[in-house]
Order: structure tokens, then sequence, then C-alpha cells
């Protein structure tokens, strides 16, 4: 498990507080992604907006019905037509938080599912919080293919360079 040198304070906070809700819903794998999951991975660049959380359907579902007070029902995601899943987002928390149950991302015409192949666990306030490893992170983002996705991925690949690791 490793332990970020730097994490924003709203990050931590959001973090702290989806933990406990996580041990209680989840019964299936879940990750951190996108920004939030690069920044807890040790990847320099801007602080996150949000948590983006990948999760099954069924954990979503089960998150949604917890949260059901909290969910922003009024936020519609950029890019909806490029990726469908259990989408719901959360406001109540330092920073929103988004779930997406059975992430999928439409490539060349077809659907393909987001899944997570290796993971890293990162220790936050004591809790280990599940991010794809870099080389996941890389995959996943160029798999995404919007600019900002792209831009992360060179990151990670610059860096993973620096350190004499492999993304490709």
């Amino acid at each position: 498990m490793i332990a970020p040198a730097s994490i924003d304070t709203r990050l931590m906070a959001t973090l702290a507080g989806l933990v406990p809700i996580a041990r209680v819903c989840f019964r299936d794998p879940w990750w951190v992604i996108g920004s939030a999951a690069m920044r807890l991975a040790g990847v320099d660049g801007p602080e996150p907006n949000d948590v983006d959380l990948l999760c099954s359907a069924r954990d979503a579902d089960t998150l949604v019905e917890a949260w059901t007070a909290h969910r922003d029902d009024h936020y519609r995601p950029a890019d909806d037509g490029r990726f469908r899943s259990r989408f719901a987002r959360f406001a109540h928390l330092p920073m929103p938080l988004e779930v997406m149950g059975d992430l999928e991302v439409r490539v060349a015409g077809d659907w393909q599912p987001v899944q997570v192949a290796s993971e890293l666990r990162v220790e936050v306030n004591g809790h280990a919080i599940p991010v794809p490893a870099l080389s996941e992170q890389w995959r996943i983002l160029t798999l995404f293919g919007r600019e900002k996705d792209l831009a992360k991925a060179a990151r990670i690949a610059g860096l993973t360079t620096v350190r004499g690791l492999h993304v490709h």
C-alpha cells in the first residue's frame, strides 16, 4: 500500500466520507478513477474537481438507494453520448462524488466496458483506497479518448518514463 505525499484536504475528506458507505454498500470491486486516482497514485497535476468512482451496477444502485437524499438530480455529465453507466452524482461531501456502475465507453461505434486489470491500494487517513495501477489509468484515459483524458494520459506516460516504468 502506498501513501501519497500530498493530497488536497477536500479530496481526503471526500474519501473519508466515502469509505464507511463503501463498506456497507459495495459487494464488488470498486476504484477511484480519473484525476483523483492520478493524485492518489502520486501524479502531479491539476487538483481534481470531483471524485469519479467506478463500480458494478449493483453497487451503484445500492449507493444511490443509501444516499438518495444527497443525489444531485440536476447535474448532467458532458459527453453523455460517449459514456453510459448507472450514473449518479452526490453533492454532500466536500467534493462532488460521481458513481459510474458498469461504465462503458463508445469507441468506433461499439460499447466497450471499462474494466480494471490491476490496482494500487493508497492509504488515506488509515483507509485503503483502490485505484487503477498507473498503466491501467493510462489505458483507461486513452480509451476515453477525449482531449482532456489524452492530456492526463500523457502526464502519466511522462511520469512513468521518468520513473522507468512502462505504460503502453
